[in-house]
């Protein structure tokens, strides 16, 4: 240690001094108190040497408490320090004045002193001698530097390093996205900044109201310890937590406030450093980095750089949170707004739920398909989160959609069946009224007689049977056409019979038992929708478009728009709405093509089509991959990774 003029000189009266109790030490060794003295860790150039007093420990710091004549007494006041000012154990409030007694012992975070007044009241003097137990050894005159100037240059490259180091820091902390990725380079980092640190471990909350628990421990060399497993001081947590103060302990084991602890002898922790994470009034959680083998691993710069990395960490995890409540909040409106639209139509109730499933499925199995090309084309969490939304939203477009259209079951509605129904009891009815009508005609007229009034009745009867029956076939036969079918069907036989035969009205001459739109309606070779209804069903593409082109999506969800809208794209560009052909079309929106079939296919019995088994609904896309509709390498990966089996499950 260099002379202080506040230790005493040839010709200064000595009054109070400080001795050093250490084993080395020569003899005793004072600091002499006068009106004011700033005690701490480093010289301060602003002030006198006489009216600041080195400690040089590491827990103290630069400028750490001062001491102050007030006319016959002294005071002493903690200058907000980081390890605290005690006098008598009892911490001192920072920037609170206290009176010293003679014998008072001080504590200056791990340094012991004890204040002597030698004042003499009356004369209006006084001297003050404050001691502390210290090795001698430690400010014995240092030998002469050998290489200045290799020394400096050492300084300088390791403050270099931890300027780097520090950058580092702050560029992964504003690059990574996620909690887990942040805790890992967190954990990496402490052992670049921190040379001498051989443990370090993070502890966060869950709320405010939660208990810190262990998230990821590490030792130098990338041992890996399980958080759940790591031997924690409650001591130092407690303070951190409780106090909002970081911990700097050097030399722990002979530190009054720690060393007594089991678990810190247990450890052998002889330096630790203990800073929480806060943002605001909240406290996330801690950083503690220890060393067993060097009782003076970490100073207070260190402590200052762990400072600033958990500032930094403790704003990063708070911007994860708020970027999980916003994924959150994103995730229960899509959800909610699906549900509201599917409830329209409670038959096809979950059909985007079910393909957002095995979507996701076939999109996660392309890192295992047996073609190289997929196996490179597999797909990040945040494109996985974009086909998602894509699947879930793919049909919000039916909300423009009318209901009698949405929910149509038969190639006829019901409203129009019950009016073909009523047609042909018309017809029967006319059918009877014309023949028992002429019959009554002829009685009148006396053409007939008894016998041939008979004749006549059974002969009518015969011919309205024989036509009740003609008709009830009719009607069978429009029965089998109304079903809709799977997949492309010939048209009914009879139909055109049906069409052309006429009957005769009550007032009019005649009329047709199926008029031409009914006719058309059901002649569909392949489901249920007339060519104007298949129009408006195809128009909700296009509002689907147009509603999810309004939402700002995240540049990472950007893609959701375009893979909703070409979901019933073809690739040889027989598809709608755009007509898009082969590479037009994205994989994403591919593998939505596919999942949206699948489950039209296999979802539950409908009352327009009964369930497919999966092994028929497989074959009829594979029909589609060959007709060149579909993505044939895809569809492959689809049977081999079996997503379908993974949702039953679920």
């Amino acid at each position: 240690m260099e002379p202080n003029a506040a230790f005493p000189t040839p010709g200064d009266p000595v009054r109070a001094y400080i001795e050093w109790m250490g084993a080395k030490s020569p003899g005793p060794a004072v600091f002499s108190l006068h009106d004011e003295a700033v005690l701490g860790r480093d010289r301060q150039d602003a002030l006198a040497s006489s009216k600041y007093i080195c400690i040089p420990e590491q827990t103290i710091s630069r400028r750490h408490a001062r001491i102050r004549r007030r006319g016959a007494r002294y005071f002493v006041e903690d200058l907000h320090s980081r390890n605290g000012t005690f006098v008598c154990g009892e911490r001192l409030a920072p920037g609170a004045w206290h009176l010293l007694r003679d014998g008072d012992e001080l504590a200056l975070a791990s340094a012991q002193l004890v204040f002597h007044s030698l004042m003499v009241p009356e004369r209006g003097n006084a001297d003050t001698v404050i001691t502390r137990s210290v090795d001698a050894t430690r400010f014995a005159p240092e030998p002469a530097p050998v290489d200045t100037a290799n020394a400096g240059r050492s300084e300088l490259e390791k403050t270099v390093h931890r300027l780097h180091a520090m950058a580092q820091v702050s560029i992964a902390l504003g690059a990574v996205t996620d909690q887990a990725t942040l805790i890992e380079k967190i954990m990496n980092f402490i052992f670049d900044l921190f040379p001498l640190a051989e443990r370090a471990f993070i502890m966060l909350r869950a709320s405010e109201q939660d208990p810190p628990r262990p998230v990821a421990a590490r030792r130098r060399g990338g041992a890996v310890e399980d958080p759940a497993q790591v031997r924690i001081s409650r001591t130092i947590v407690d303070q951190v937590l409780v106090r909002k103060r970081a911990v700097l302990s050097v030399d722990t084991l002979a530190d009054r406030h720690y060393g007594a602890h089991e678990s810190i002898v247990a450890q052998a922790i002889l330096s630790v450093m203990c800073v929480p994470l806060i943002l605001g009034d909240e406290v996330l959680g801690l950083i503690q980095v220890d060393t067993s083998s060097d009782p003076h691993a970490f100073q207070e710069a260190d402590l200052e750089i762990l400072s600033g990395v958990c500032a930094e960490t403790a704003v990063a995890l708070r911007n994860f949170q708020l970027y999980s409540d916003i994924k959150g909040l994103l995730d229960g409106f899509v959800c909610a707004s699906v549900q509201a639209i599917e409830e329209r139509d409670p038959v096809t109730a979950g059909h985007s739920f079910r393909v957002a499933d095995y979507a996701g499925s076939l999109a996660m199995a392309l890192e295992h398909a047996d073609d190289p090309g997929l196996r490179r084309a597999a797909f990040t969490p945040a494109q996985l989160r974009e086909i998602r939304y894509a699947a879930l939203l793919h049909d919000f477009g039916k909300v423009g959609v009318r209901e009698h259209v949405l929910r149509k079951e038969k190639k006829l509605h019901h409203a129009d069946m019950r009016l073909l129904e009523g047609r042909f009891r018309y017809a029967r009815a006319c059918l009877e009224r014309h023949a028992w009508r002429q019959l009554a005609q002829q009685h009148l007229q006396g053409e007939l007689g008894m016998a041939a009034f008979r004749r006549e009745c059974e002969r009518i009867e015969a011919e309205l049977q024989a036509e009740g029956a003609r008709l009830d076939a009719f009607l069978d036969t429009i029965v089998r056409a109304n079903e809709p079918s799977v997949s492309h069907a010939g048209p009914p036989a009879g139909l055109d019979a049906i069409r052309d035969h006429a009957c005769a009205g009550l007032d009019d001459p005649g009329f047709r038992l199926l008029g031409d739109d009914e006719f058309a309606a059901l002649n569909i070779g392949k489901g249920c929708l007339t060519l104007d209804e298949r129009r408006q069903i195809e128009a909700h593409v296009a509002d689907s478009y147009s509603f999810l082109i309004l939402i700002p999506w995240t540049r990472e969800l950007a893609g959701v728009t375009a893979i909703a809208h070409g979901h019933h794209e073809k690739l040889d560009g027989s598809g709608y709405p755009m007509g898009l052909r082969g590479d037009e079309i994205s994989l994403q929106t591919r593998i939505l093509t596919i999942s949206d079939i699948f489950d039209a296919l296999t979802a539950r019995d409908r009352p327009y089509k009964e369930a497919v088994p999966v092994e028929r609904a497989l074959d009829l896309i594979a029909e589609e991959c060959r007709a060149g509709h579909l993505d044939a390498r895809l569809f492959r990966v689809f049977v081999d990774s079996k997503g379908w089996e993974a949702r039953a499950h679920a």
